[in-house]
């Protein structure tokens, strides 16, 4: 059987504070590591969807709200609910190590931020930057 859970894959949070949000899979570990003893997965996933907006607004009422929040975060398989979507360029790799210090895990949110914000206003991935209904 072949892997599902590929870098570049939209997946589903399934369970905790991002539950119901859409992520993209960074960084794979199937077989687990010394730390966690089982499969689990980099994602880096919106947290705040931009909101929806209009022809009429000027420039700066449209760029307020074309602002995205986003989380990176390791999340354990079990949690995960792949989707069909792919992301033809995922973010850049994002090591477990610059997770645990600060300053590195708030670059990587600001770097995955302004790709996603990037991608947004370019009208690519529509269905992955609107809020999942349920």
């Amino acid at each position: 059987m072949g892997k599902i859970m590929k870098p570049g894959k939209v997946v589903l949070v399934l369970s905790g504070r991002y539950a119901g949000k859409k992520a993209i899979v960074v960084t794979t570990h199937d077989d687990g590591t010394m730390q966690r003893q089982y499969g689990y997965a980099v994602v880096a996933g919106i947290d705040r969807y931009p909101r929806k907006v209009h022809k009429r607004m000027g420039k700066t009422k449209i760029h307020k709200r074309s602002k995205i929040k986003t989380f990176v975060k390791e999340i354990n398989y079990n949690h995960l609910m792949p989707t069909r979507y792919l992301f033809e360029k995922p973010p850049d790799k994002i090591s477990v190590k610059d997770l645990k210090d600060p300053m590195k895990k708030k670059k990587a949110k600001f770097q995955i931020r302004v790709q996603f914000e990037q991608r947004y206003k370019a009208g690519k991935n529509r269905w992955f930057f609107q809020k999942l209904r349920f």
